[in-house]
């Protein structure tokens, strides 16, 4: 038998092993993968790398598919891309969806990976901020577009505390972190499994923070969402994404040096212990009584449910439906 690229790895399929990075992108060349792009919300991190570990490993191209990982302008404008079909997926939150729906945005999540939001308000120690009404007066540097910024809204508003009585300063990522080291912000937006580790190791541990979940904010955070035509017209390609990444996910957080080494080929830049980190600290944020139950990405209608009521009440969600499982399908889930 001729032991060609193609040989290999079928033998590696069989096996259960995976081959180097160098041979799956050589693979690439001799099989007919369908090319499919993720939208991420902003740049690479590590809480995300591990769909750049799952194109590393190959485990993308096992189930036929060619992924192109890409970095985003914010969670509005990777929906908007994944709606007008110039992306095939997107990482989105379900309240961001909700209110993308809401403006006729063609968009259904397909798996929702993290249970638990990892929404969170950062602030300097010396501040003592530990509750929403303690920001009262103070500055907050928030990025345009994110999630964190739409749902502080919300968080304020959950917690009687006037929008006008907090100066929110939504900017870039570059300018809201700046903003923040050079103390004329007393906090920031940001994740507990990013933003926080971030600042934490760059401050040498002189920030605090709170998650929004804590104050009534208990919404689920990162989904796989596509446009519902890429739904309908090619679900074996849907599920055969939604496979693969839920792989690369277990695989990442079994090795997680392993996929910031993939996260930092491409992003040299990062402090790779930090990034570490930020994956570590994904795994609690991915599992709940839910997926005991039926497995990690599973969406359950109760929990949506729960999201739009809090959303139409305290998160500007203008239009509800009755049925909220328009909003999600948990068809491609493995079975198993």
């Amino acid at each position: 038998m001729k032991l060609t690229r193609r040989t290999l790895l079928v033998c590696a399929t069989a096996l259960g092993l995976t081959l180097p990075a160098g041979m799956t992108e050589a693979l690439a060349q001799d099989k007919d993968l369908k090319k499919v792009t993720v939208r991420l919300a902003f740049n690479y991190n590590g809480h995300r790398s591990p769909y750049l570990l799952g194109v590393d490993k190959g485990f993308y191209e096992e189930e036929g598919l060619d992924v192109e990982v890409l970095e985003g302008k914010g969670v509005t404008s990777s929906m908007q891309l994944v709606a007008n079909k110039q992306d095939t997926f997107a990482i989105i939150d379900p309240p961001s969806l909700m209110l993308g729906a809401a403006q006729g945005m063609p968009l259904r999540i397909v798996a929702q990976l993290y249970q638990v939001s990892p929404n969170a308000v950062i602030s300097w120690k010396e501040e003592n901020i530990k509750k929403p009404a303690d920001l009262v007066g103070k500055t907050v540097a928030t990025l345009q577009g994110d999630t964190t910024t739409t749902m502080l809204y919300a968080l304020l508003a959950r917690n009687d505390v006037e929008r006008n009585e907090v100066k929110i300063v939504a900017t870039d990522g570059g300018t809201r972190n700046q903003t923040f080291l050079a103390k004329r912000a007393a906090a920031l937006t940001g994740f507990s499994n990013d933003s926080y580790l971030g600042m934490k190791a760059t401050t040498e541990d002189d920030v605090d923070y709170f998650m929004y979940s804590d104050f009534g904010i208990d919404t689920m955070g990162d989904a796989l969402a596509a446009n519902t035509d890429t739904i309908e017209e090619d679900p074996e390609m849907v599920a055969a994404f939604v496979k693969a990444t839920l792989r690369s996910y277990s695989y990442a957080l079994e090795h997680p040096e392993e996929a910031i080494e993939s996260l930092i080929k491409r992003s040299p830049t990062g402090d790779k212990d930090v990034a570490v980190e930020k994956l570590k600290a994904t795994a609690e944020l991915m599992t709940s009584d839910v997926t005991e139950e039926h497995g990690i990405g599973y969406s359950d209608k109760a929990r949506f449910e729960q999201t739009q009521e809090l959303m139409a009440e305290f998160g500007g969600l203008t239009k509800t439906v009755d049925d909220v499982s328009v909003y999600y399908t948990n068809d491609f889930l493995p079975k198993n």
